[in-house]
């Protein structure tokens, strides 16, 4: 069985220094790749050296909503580029916007937003997509956005079915992480049971979101095996058939990505 933990932030300082050990423990249960998100300059930094040294890793480039305050010219300059001539960047993101936490106006998300849009369109890359409590106004951007052939997944995926569907009819990916494993989700693990095969992804949102019944814990990309097994059970399939659809679909969205030998 080989898996694939599509959103995780070794980058960050909480799994930084442990990055080589929680890759081993990932490969142990079956996960060949890891695609590193990152989501402002210090991650991309660190993402970026870290690829350097495990072939299992992929990485991002993005400024998500939480740090548009970040955003300049200049910086998203220096992302385009990376994201032009780097093999192993496989997507833009982490991006997109959130009217949650709010640590950023709205306004400067949306600025931020668009113009990583843009320049996913000019790298011909997916994105993906952060969006909590700020459907409309993501939906309508991804819509423009994929009327000019763009592609990407939304995140961590909390909708609705009717949210859900509205994605999926653009032509988007979801991604579930470990929120579909708790007690209290019983419609979004309606969401993830008709999500169609070919559109359907897992994701662990590593350090975040450890899944039942790791739940409360600091998460790692080992535990993605966890969120597919609760998928697996709601969808009627094997947990062996879950994770080739779901690893078939990640090689078909980020198309850069390669098994390591």
């Amino acid at each position: 069985m080989k898996l694939i933990d599509t959103h995780c932030h070794l980058c960050t300082e909480k799994l930084a220094a442990h990055a080589g050990d929680l890759i081993a423990r990932a490969r142990a249960v079956g996960v060949d790749r890891i695609i590193n998100i990152t989501f402002d300059q210090q991650t991309l930094d660190t993402g970026l050296k870290q690829v350097d040294e495990h072939p299992e890793l992929f990485v991002t480039v993005g400024i998500q909503p939480h740090d548009a305050d970040q955003f300049t010219a200049e910086l998203a300059q220096r992302m385009e580029q990376i994201a032009q001539t780097h093999p192993k960047v496989v997507a833009i993101g982490e991006i997109g916007l959130d009217g949650f936490h709010k640590f950023v106006d709205m306004p400067q998300q949306i600025v931020c937003f668009e113009e990583f849009l843009e320049i996913a369109l000019r790298c011909k890359l997916p994105v993906v997509v952060h969006v909590r409590e700020t459907f409309a106004d993501v939906y309508s951007r991804l819509k423009s956005f994929a009327e000019r052939g763009g592609q990407g997944v939304i995140h961590c995926f909390t909708g609705n079915v009717s949210e859900g569907q509205a994605f999926l009819d653009l032509g988007f990916y979801l991604s579930f992480s470990g929120i579909v494993t708790f007690k209290n989700s019983e419609e979004l693990r309606f969401v993830a049971r008709m999500v169609p095969n070919d559109r359907i992804l897992v994701e662990t949102d590593s350090p975040y979101l450890a899944p039942v019944p790791h739940r409360g814990k600091q998460n790692e990309p080992a535990w993605v095996s966890e969120v597919a097994r609760c998928i697996a059970e709601v969808r009627g399939v094997s947990l062996e058939n879950l994770a080739e659809q779901t690893s078939k679909n990640a090689e078909s969205l980020f198309t850069r990505m390669v098994r390591p030998n």
